[in-house]
């Protein structure tokens, strides 16, 4: 039947007289010439207008008299100085900037991001900033610096207006600043949520401390290879903060030494990345959920002979998150507590510990304070090494294993998951060893290296045969991929 009315419809078609049909054509082409978009409502083109590029939507203005005053409403503005040639263009960026900001409306804007060099039009910059914060700007992005081929080169310090130090609809900022950052006496942002500071240098502890004392709603604070030169203590407190991530700059030549102390009443989780070149102390964190501990700068750390103060400060670190349910850490963090082996008897214990997650790089299962760690998680229940294992080459051969065993190998290891796989004579003897002492393991899942494993299909099954044989739990499934 189907077929029968498509039939009848073509031939109902092809049956229209010449005149009819002109007429019907002569329809479709004015439909097809129609300005459909300038008929839509303002709300709708202006919310086109928004995915633009702010210099485009404004280029929209010469199309037509529909659109000469829509871009004026537009929610979100964005000014971003860059490109190679960018010096020749100063003026004209910085005209443009004002253009928009004095024709724009009234209306609030949604969100606000700038980012150029200082150079001497800090009072103009700062007029901007403070355009948008009248304007109730919600998220705020400023990327500030003073030369484009180097940091930390101004001696006076850039004074942000304090208007936006009090914004009342500010809940996203994140600010980059390549200068010396001062912060008024009086601070208080009672919308912000999220606060994400970069490569910012600040002049004393004062200036910290006021920053973070004015975020009483602060749920997310990411700190990111800011200078702590000048700075002795900082002392994180936001009542409601669930999230923070701190990266350090690894190769820097220069010591910081300043002391972190935080507070995580309602911290979830917490990220470090770098050399440890400052001191972390952690209080009341009994919510905490994961941490992640991305040790790095081997090289620099050796060659500064920094060894004994990273082993301290490894330490005191993992003593702040010993309530923690998940942990993620680099393999440099065992090799890290080695270099002060008086350490090694003082490690906390992590009695909320379910899963131990390796990152960054293979696990040496040769390192003497693995088997030290592996003794302070009672209740863990899944191990991950997310980049391989191997055994220094003067274990291979010889007989190697965690002596004694832990307790939770017998108690609550279910899950092994062991990635970057290429099944060395070293690979193979940790596996075995693992799956002698998990009495209760239920699960191996192998991800094989496409690097390093040869053999293919065939090898896997062989390899996977012989594993099965070493199995003290025989309800455990062993899964290559």
């Amino acid at each position: 039947m189907e077929i029968v009315r498509r039939r009848r419809a073509i031939g109902e078609t092809m049956n229209v007289s010449p005149l009819a049909r002109k007429a019907k054509n002569q329809k479709l082409n004015d439909e097809q010439n129609t300005d459909r978009i300038s008929n839509l409502p303002d709300a709708v083109l202006q919310h086109i207008l928004t995915l633009l590029e702010t210099k485009d939507a404004v280029k929209t203005s010469t199309l037509s008299k529909r659109w000469q005053y829509l871009w004026m409403s537009i929610t979100d503005l964005v000014f971003m100085e860059d490109g190679p040639d960018k010096r020749k263009k100063r003026v004209q960026f910085m005209n443009f900037v004002e253009r928009v900001l004095v024709l724009r409306d009234s209306s609030d804007l949604t969100l606000f991001v700038l980012s150029c060099d200082v150079l001497n039009d800090a009072s103009r910059i700062n007029a901007w900033i403070s355009a948008a914060v009248m304007h109730k700007v919600q998220v705020l992005s400023i990327g500030l610096s003073s030369d484009e081929n180097s940091r930390c080169n101004s001696e006076e310090p850039i004074v942000l207006p304090h208007c936006l130090f009090t914004s009342e609809s500010l809940t996203y900022f994140y600010l980059e600043s390549f200068v010396l950052l001062k912060v008024p006496s009086s601070i208080r942002f009672s919308s912000l949520k999220t606060l994400k500071i970069r490569f910012a240098i600040f002049p004393d502890d004062c200036s910290m401390q006021r920053l973070f004392s004015g975020v009483p709603v602060l749920e997310d604070l990411t700190l990111d290879a800011c200078c702590w030169w000048n700075v002795r203590s900082v002392c994180i407190s936001a009542p409601m903060l669930k999230t923070l991530t701190i990266y350090e700059t690894v190769d820097s030549l220069d010591q910081d030494d300043c002391q972190f102390l935080i507070f995580g009443i309602s911290l979830k989780y917490f990220y470090y990345g770098g050399a440890l070149r400052n001191e972390y102390f952690f209080y009341k964190t009994s919510s905490l959920m994961k941490a992640v501990i991305y040790l790095g700068g081997k090289d620099s750390i050796e060659k500064g002979k920094r060894q004994r103060e990273v082993s301290y400060r490894v330490h005191k670190l993992l003593r702040g998150l010993s309530l923690v349910k998940e942990l993620a850490i680099t393999p440099y963090i065992i090799e890290g507590l080695s270099y002060a082996e008086e350490l090694l008897a003082h490690l906390p214990v992590f009695c909320n510990l379910t899963c131990l997650k390796f990152i960054g790089e293979p696990m040496n299962f040769a390192s003497g304070a693995l088997g030290n760690i592996i003794q302070k998680l009672p209740c863990v229940n899944s191990l991950i090494f997310n980049v391989g294992i191997f055994l220094s080459p003067y274990c291979e051969e010889g007989e190697w294993k965690l002596d004694p065993v832990a307790p939770c190998f017998s108690t609550h290891l279910k899950s092994i998951t062991i990635r970057e796989f290429g099944g060395t004579k070293g690979e193979l003897h940790v596996v075995n060893f693992l799956l002698e002492s998990a009495l209760i393991l239920e699960r191996l899942v192998i991800s094989c290296s496409l690097d390093k494993f040869s053999g293919g299909v065939g090898r896997q099954k062989e390899v996977h045969d012989q594993l099965m044989l070493s199995r003290r739990s025989r309800t455990c499934a062993i899964e290559f991929s």
